[in-house]
């Protein structure tokens, strides 16, 4: 076969292939049409008998529930944090303050990286 007999070859069978695409399409499309239209046939009740008798009925209920707190949580204790990375906490509190005091944050910004490094 010569490269001029397969490229005719492809193209013969692209266009082939894209008639049976074509051709697959319209025939789901009348599927799809057929279903749609089973799905739309609806049946009509009539409910105005049963609606006739309908008494409404008031529902309480109580969904207030006693609240009790746990023998073991009595107080809340001050809990030291333990994230500073080694840093002892009042040092923390106390370097902050000062910094805040001053407006120098020169102090505050080595102690973040102190803790952020460590």
């Amino acid at each position: 076969m010569t490269y001029g007999q397969i490229i005719t070859l492809l193209f013969i069978l692209l266009i082939l292939y894209y008639a049976g695409l074509v051709t697959m399409d319209i025939m789901a499309d009348k599927r799809m049409k057929a279903s749609d239209e089973a799905k739309n046939e609806e049946a009509e009740i009539d409910i105005s008998g049963l609606a006739g008798g309908f008494e409404p009925v008031e529902i309480n209920r109580d969904n207030s529930r006693p609240t009790t707190v746990p023998q073991s949580m009595g107080t809340v204790r001050y809990k030291e944090p333990v994230m500073t990375n080694g840093y002892p906490v009042d040092s923390l509190i106390s370097k902050t303050k000062n910094a805040i005091e001053s407006g120098r944050y020169d102090d505050l910004d080595n102690l973040v990286y102190k803790c952020e490094a460590a």
